[in-house]
């Protein structure tokens, strides 16, 4: 073998390659990565999502004082009875609402509404339902949510009120209004869980001041 192939020879020799064990702490340190990147990108979008509801239901806040004001102070109603009992006013539901009346007009006379983005899986809201835009008025007082469409229960105001609608039973159940009512509020007896407060899961606005809103005990 003359001088040039042995030089050849030792320098490859002289490169090894990567240990398994170097491979495997390279894959777990992508993987690790990969994972970091994967939650701060959820993280963003639900973010995302969030100020987006809070958007849309400040703008139809606004929409709603502007019509009022054209309307001498009276509001969209979903009821024909201006006198009926708030359990008995319709409460419409916007076109993604997986029940509920389901219609791109959820608030009558209003055009171009929002339409809500149905929260599934890691991003739902209480007992991983998907929530929705409800409204209902009986042409004085209104109540508009982003109802259980928070992954994250918010605790302060103006958008946490304790009030709200029932929590949906079934697919074709009819909605209604309540007032600091403990079923949907977390409560159970003498117990609280936030994570069962379906009005902590919601972006709430009205106009109603009659509501009691002291909250049960713990929350």
């Amino acid at each position: 073998m003359n001088q040039w192939v042995k030089t050849i020879h030792l320098q490859r020799v002289g490169k090894r390659g990567f240990t398994i064990v170097e491979l495997l702490i390279v894959i777990v340190v992508i993987g690790i990565l990969a994972s970091m990147i994967v939650v701060a990108y959820n993280g963003v979008q639900q973010q995302a999502q969030i100020v987006r509801r809070l958007d849309d239901i400040d703008k139809v806040a606004g929409v709603l004082a502007l019509y009022a004001k054209d309307h001498n102070g009276s509001y969209p109603a979903t009821t024909n009875n201006s006198t009926a009992n708030w359990k008995t006013i319709d409460v419409r539901t916007d076109s993604n609402c997986f029940n509920g009346s389901a219609q791109t007009d959820w608030i009558p006379g209003v055009d171009s509404l929002p339409q809500s983005v149905p929260n599934t899986g890691s991003s739902a809201g209480v007992n991983g339902n998907s929530g929705c835009y409800l409204y209902a008025s009986n042409g004085t007082d209104y109540i508009l949510s982003a109802w259980n469409m928070l992954t994250a229960p918010k605790t302060t105001t103006p958008y946490y009120r304790r009030l709200g609608f029932r929590s949906f039973q079934t697919a074709t159940s009819t909605q209604f209004y309540t007032c600091n009512d403990n079923v949907i509020g977390g409560a159970n007896g003498n117990t609280y869980d936030i994570t069962q407060d379906y009005y902590k899961h919601s972006y709430t606005i009205s106009n109603i001041t009659s509501c009691d809103e002291t909250p049960p005990p713990g929350a």
